[in-house]
């Protein structure tokens, strides 16, 4: 899959990853976050296509201590990306 960063993050939640870390998904996008975010509420945001389709990872107030993230993006691109990791809303 063909991840390419682009400067804007997701619309909305999609759905979840559990259990992955900021570097875990870093090494997942071959990627750091790229997104300035609202810093009261966001501190880690990723903006990519994969394979064309624009997706979207962040954290939302501190849950990356949890392990956990917010996702945008089609059901089939996030679980290929980040299989089990991945639950849909």
């Amino acid at each position: 899959m063909k991840i390419v960063a682009v400067n804007c993050g997701g619309d909305y939640r999609t759905g979840t990853l559990r259990g992955l870390t900021v570097t875990k998904i870093n090494a997942m996008l071959n990627m750091r976050p790229n997104i300035v975010d609202d810093p009261s509420k966001v501190k880690f945001s990723w903006g990519f296509t994969a394979d064309g389709v624009r997706c979207g990872v962040w954290d939302y107030k501190g849950s990356y201590k949890f392990k956990e993230f917010s996702v945008y993006g089609p059901h089939a691109t996030l679980h290929q990306l980040f299989g089990d990791h991945y639950a849909r809303d």
